[in-house]
């Protein structure tokens, strides 16, 4: 990993890149997580859900939440009758 990789700012919400072994729990890769702190090459993260947990990983193994991007309106053309 470079040291230039921009570093997570607490409270931002990340998306799990791996599967996270946590206690008895393991959480799923796409699972969410808000970023509690950043100390560089590991992360501590507030598991997100019904088994809601406090974990630590490596930095890689997170990624930032992108916003959905908004469709962009299709052009509507009239139906024609198909010909024979």
């Amino acid at each position: 990993m470079s040291s230039d990789a921009p570093r997570f700012v607490t409270g931002e919400t990340v998306t799990l890149l791996t599967e996270i072994h946590a206690a008895e729990r393991i959480h799923e890769i796409g699972s969410r997580a808000r970023v509690l702190s950043d100390h560089g090459a590991v992360v501590v993260l507030h598991c997100h859900g019904a088994e809601a947990e406090i974990v630590t990983c490596p930095r890689d193994h997170v990624a930032p939440v992108t916003p959905p991007r908004t469709r962009a309106a299709r052009a509507t053309a009239a139906l024609r009758p198909a010909t024979a």
